[in-house]
């Protein structure tokens, strides 16, 4: 006949052997006192010399690379953590406090290589309600943890590249546009004096005076045209006079340009905004304004823009159609 209680030790002595999750007990060489009423720094120099393992299952053998029970069992907190024995003992500090905690934490094998733990842990208590030791339940995660890690670097590489490259091309478009407005607009101002120089000089009834006014009108158009581009490709306020003045040149120019009212509202404090940040910024305002005069069939368009030294947002609404799903 089979006792029920014998039979139920023996399952979970069977559960804790074959488990693979690592199991363990720690337990106190004596129990100890927890609260306000003790001097916990000193409980927990206490704790981390006289707290022992004393009970492993298979699976915290292999997650510490130990070779037999007797390599680990006996093994204290200082021990464990002689790596970084500061931040285990305000982690245990916590855990003390609460009775139990779920945690991940940067641990070491038993060959000093490292090991990324994720543990559910909770504090024995003997009848007295003084802390015995606690018991463990926990799992090496070091595969995922590193995976993530290097996802979560290559994410980092590559907004720094895209960074990278948005700043690129607004020196290239920086570049282009002041060689424009420059070398371009300066040619066309010469050629514009040398016609009218030419016409000037014509007899008041020569023919050829209608076709210089034509091609001095052309000439006129032509620079304007020039001056579009070059202030589409980088507007020289953005760089003169900063985010707050480039986006209410660019409200005032497409309400002009489109007929839409344009409603602006600034609340930067005269905070300096980086050009790295202002120029994504300027384009994400272009870009959905173009999206507003495509598609919105809005009438009007508000824009706000609020910064701190830590803090910037750029908020775009209108009173258009929306869209659907």
């Amino acid at each position: 006949m089979t006792v029920p209680g014998i039979e139920n030790e023996r399952l979970l002595e069977r559960f804790f052997a074959q488990s693979m999750d690592g199991f363990f007990f720690m337990m106190l060489d004596e129990p100890v006192e927890w609260g306000d009423h003790v001097n916990k720094d000193q409980v927990l120099d206490y704790v981390f010399e006289h707290q022992r393992m004393t009970k492993v299952n298979s699976a915290i053998l292999e997650q510490f690379k130990a070779a037999t029970p007797a390599d680990i069992l006996g093994t204290t907190p200082a021990q464990f953590f002689a790596h970084d024995l500061t931040m285990a003992k305000v982690r245990w500090r916590e855990f003390f406090d609460l009775g139990h905690v779920h945690t991940e934490t940067d641990e070491r094998r038993l060959d000093g290589t490292p090991m990324r733990v994720e543990g559910d842990y909770m504090v024995i208590y003997d009848d007295r309600g003084r802390i015995a030791g606690h018991f463990g339940i926990q799992r090496d995660i070091t595969g995922q943890y590193l995976a993530a890690e290097q996802i979560r670097a290559s994410r980092e590489q590559l907004r720094a590249l895209a960074s990278r490259l948005q700043k690129v091309r607004e020196e290239e478009r920086t570049e282009i546009a002041r060689e424009i407005h420059d070398e371009l607009g300066q040619a066309l101002t010469g050629l514009k004096l040398d016609i009218s120089w030419m016409k000037n000089r014509l007899p008041r009834d020569h023919e050829a005076i209608a076709q210089c006014a034509s091609i001095i009108e052309r000439i006129d158009q032509t620079s304007n045209a020039v001056r579009r581009i070059a202030t589409a490709l980088r507007p020289s306020v953005l760089d003169h006079l900063g985010l707050a003045a480039a986006l209410e040149w660019q409200g005032q120019e497409f309400e002009a340009r489109t007929g839409i009212k344009v409603a602006m509202e600034v609340l930067c404090d005269g905070v300096p905004i980086p050009d790295d940040l202002g120029s994504p910024v300027f384009r994400i305002l272009q870009e959905s304004l173009t999206n507003v005069l495509r598609h919105a069939k809005a009438t009007r368009v508000n824009i706000r823009l609020a910064g701190t030294p830590t803090f910037l947002e750029l908020e775009i609404s209108d009173d258009g159609v929306g869209c659907t799903s």
